[in-house]
């Protein structure tokens, strides 16, 4: 599908779809998200594209959620990313930086700006 895609000059959306797909995957037999073949097809392509669209989906997927004050949820969503990110490190550095890390760092700025907007909050209505 991909060697189809590039000859249409479509490898990158190719890959973000991918990508989101991929984002629904199951977690592997360790307990670590994703699936043991999935992060070997990861490892091996090492695309860009496919991460940045497992990111996009692993966000999206998160749906319609309560809000809270300040970013204390995304934060517990972070970590959980991070534990994954460790574990894959030496056997994975590409999903554990590339995919994994991309995914806590969209999490924790998202957590900053929770915080942020937070403070103005009660600055205004104290």
């Amino acid at each position: 599908m991909r060697e189809a895609c590039a000859q249409l000059a479509r490898a990158e959306v190719a890959d973000l779809c991918l990508g989101k797909l991929f984002a629904k995957a199951p977690y592997g037999e360790d307990g670590v998200w994703p699936c043991e073949p999935l992060r070997e097809v990861i490892e091996d392509l090492q695309s860009e594209d496919m991460a940045r669209g497992i990111c996009n989906g692993i966000y999206n997927a998160r749906g319609v959620y309560y809000r809270g004050e300040g970013g204390a949820q995304e934060r517990e969503i972070a970590e959980k990313y991070r534990v994954w990110s460790n574990a894959l490190q030496f056997s994975h550095p590409f999903v554990a930086a590339r995919v994994l890390g991309q995914v806590v760092r969209r999490y924790e700025a998202e957590a900053s700006r929770e915080d942020t907007e937070a403070g103005v909050r009660r600055r205004m209505f104290t």
